[in-house]
């Protein structure tokens, strides 16, 4: 597999910015703000790296920034 380590690389791997912004249901400006951050929205995740692992890629999932188990429950208990 070919590791890919930034949004840009996958973007382009993935066939460029109009092929990820139809992919994703996404204007145009969206795949610019996220190759601008550097990181993809948490809810293209599951889609862009099934796309990814389609094509024998893979993304480190740092790319999306998501909580982790630990965080969500520390801030869960401080709500109580």
């Amino acid at each position: 597999m070919i590791n890919l380590n930034t949004a840009e690389a996958v973007v382009d791997a993935l066939g460029g910015i109009m092929v990820v912004a139809e992919m994703t249901g996404t204007k145009r400006s969206g795949v610019y703000n996220w190759l601008a951050t550097g990181r993809f929205p948490a809810d293209t995740y599951l889609l862009l790296q099934a796309e990814l692992k389609s094509r024998n890629l893979v993304a480190p999932d740092y790319l999306w920034p998501m909580r982790q188990a630990a965080t969500a429950k520390k801030n869960r208990s401080a709500r109580v």
